[in-house]
């Protein structure tokens, strides 16, 4: 006798029918904040995939227990309900016969109200040039959106920017890129920002523009298997896209994750300057960004290399 298996689809918008594609070979997403992280690459974690895992959560009526660490690391995650707001993504829940489809999806935009300098000077991160953007030339107005918030010396350092998005941060943290797992970077730039710093006043500011675009399969969580209220599953696919720009008009985040599961047979301490520093990101760092007074980021970035900056010298 044939056995109908029903399915579980919780998937973003702009994952629908999408192939995987590799942008990058030295950049990679991460479905949360406890996966390890490779040192070498950057390495981008953003809300999506979490909000469909624990909608998937919900829908199957259970918790998803399996053995495997990448489960564990999805279900003991750190995330707050303030991560987003319900209004702040879009959530589609549809049934169709054996077939439940979650859609979800989230975009913002974190736009300056002053857009900053273009850097016409020579830039370089780890040694290689690319293009820039900042306050080389004093500006009261871009003073007044960028705020020096944790200060050790020129190597490390954490930097909040305002934004038109007036209920999100924006933070940039230099010298913070050490660490197993997004959540200990995160755990170490938290705990510069309560320091805090003496220091207000900055001489410059030069920060790489920034593309990220990257698709990724969890290749650790597909085909695993898990029981929920006695009926047996298995992941199908589970594949997030993220594009994120930063520039001297802001940051834009449109994140995307698709998670497929069916029915299956049973089977830092800081020292005060008192000289206005260089703010250069000019060496790896962090971008965070969240939800004023939410504990946990909806989008973090470790930037290590040069592969999502711009490096044509020509214009």
């Amino acid at each position: 006798m044939k056995t109908l298996y029903p399915y579980l689809l919780a998937a973003m918008v702009l994952m629908s029918a999408c192939r995987k594609t590799r942008y990058y070979s030295r950049s990679q997403i991460v479905p949360n904040m406890l996966t390890p992280v490779d040192a070498n690459k950057n390495v981008a974690y953003a809300a999506s995939f979490t909000l469909a895992w624990n909608e998937m959560r919900q829908q199957v009526g259970a918790p998803i227990n399996n053995k495997a660490k990448a489960v564990k690391w999805m279900n003991d995650s750190p995330v707050s309900g303030d991560i987003l707001g319900p209004k702040e993504y879009k959530r589609d829940v549809r049934i169709k016969g054996e077939e439940i489809s979650i859609l979800v999806n989230f975009q913002r935009e974190l736009g300056f109200d002053v857009p900053m300098q273009p850097l016409k000077e020579p830039f370089t991160f780890n040694g290689r040039p690319v293009k820039a953007f900042g306050m080389v030339d004093y500006d009261p107005e871009i003073i007044g959106i960028a705020h020096l918030i944790f200060y050790r010396d020129e190597d490390h350092f954490v930097i909040s920017l305002d934004s038109k998005d007036k209920s999100s941060d924006m933070i940039l943290a230099k010298g913070f890129n050490k660490g197993a797992q997004l959540h200990v970077i995160l755990q170490q730039i938290q705990g510069a920002i309560r320091k805090g710093t003496k220091i207000k006043d900055f001489a410059s500011l030069k920060i790489p523009i920034l593309k990220f675009q990257e698709e990724e399969h969890f290749k650790e969580l597909e085909g695993i298997d898990f029981k929920a209220k006695g009926k047996p599953y298995r992941v199908k696919t589970a594949r997030q896209k993220t594009f994120f720009t930063l520039d001297q008009e802001g940051a834009k985040i449109v994140d995307a994750a698709d998670l497929v599961v069916d029915t299956m047979a049973a089977l830092v301490e800081g020292e005060e300057v008192m000289r206005p520093p260089n703010l250069v990101f000019d060496k790896p760092f962090v971008v965070v960004l969240q939800k004023k007074k939410s504990l946990f980021p909806y989008f973090i970035l470790k930037v290590e290399n040069e592969e999502i900056m711009d490096t044509n010298k020509d214009n």
